[in-house]
């Protein structure tokens, strides 16, 4: 068991690694994740009272499209220069790639959500979070949902020219689930509104979380192969 979260954290750590010398996919998704809360700033006349109503769609929408982006360009950077290319041969389970590729994602995009928080808050002119422990376990479980089932399906359109079309084609769909829950546990959130509609949506993403990260890792050999 030690061995195989070594081989999971020293993959993750090498996507990390050459990530730090280009910076390509962090300054793509963070680029638009900005980009996206600047629009909407300037698009809309928002106040403080209205600002509760429209951060938590806004949000998801930046998170979304901003990740997909990042994971199809990760995935096509690893087809084109060949950076995928050595784990696969490499003597480890094919689980602990996909698991490897997975933290890395996710890490990225928690760093990524750190700076675009505040900067959404700020454009939708929110006095605070009602309940920020609520706020971060929504923002958390939606985006491992999102990511978990995202690096799957950049792996497997990675091979495609047209991966930065085809993924969101395929991958929204099935995040349903992860924005409509999102969106909903981080309204809570926001106005202290709680419901018990809330706790079946942290339970639903918690599902969703496991379900897809388990799939995903045993099919990721027949990716691979594919």
């Amino acid at each position: 068991m030690k061995a195989y979260l070594r081989a999971v954290l020293t993959l993750a750590r090498k996507d990390a690694l050459l990530e730090r010398k280009s910076l390509e996919t962090v300054t793509a998704t963070a680029s638009f994740t900005l980009l996206v809360a600047v629009l909407f700033h300037f698009a809309f006349d928002i106040r403080s009272a209205e600002g509760a109503r429209f951060f938590p769609g806004a949000l998801w929408i930046a998170v979304l499209f901003a990740g997909t982006i990042g994971m199809a360009r990760s995935a096509r950077i690893d087809e084109v220069e060949g950076r995928g290319r050595g784990p696969a041969l490499a003597p480890v389970d094919r689980s602990a790639l996909f698991l490897g590729k997975f933290l890395f994602h996710l890490v990225l995009m928690l760093l990524v959500e750190g700076v675009a928080v505040p900067v959404f808050i700020a454009a939708f002119a929110l006095r605070g979070v009602a309940l920020p422990h609520l706020f971060i376990a929504g923002l958390v479980l939606g985006t491992w949902g999102f990511v978990a089932l995202g690096t799957l399906l950049a792996g497997a359109t990675s091979g495609e020219r047209s991966t930065g079309l085809l993924l969101p084609l395929v991958l929204f769909p099935l995040l349903t689930p992860v924005a409509l829950g999102g969106v909903a546990i981080v309204t809570a959130a926001v106005t202290g509104d709680v419901t018990p509609a809330t706790g079946t949506w942290l339970r639903l993403l918690l599902v969703f979380d496991v379900l897809f990260t388990a799939v995903p890792a045993l099919l990721y050999e027949s990716v691979l192969e594919v």
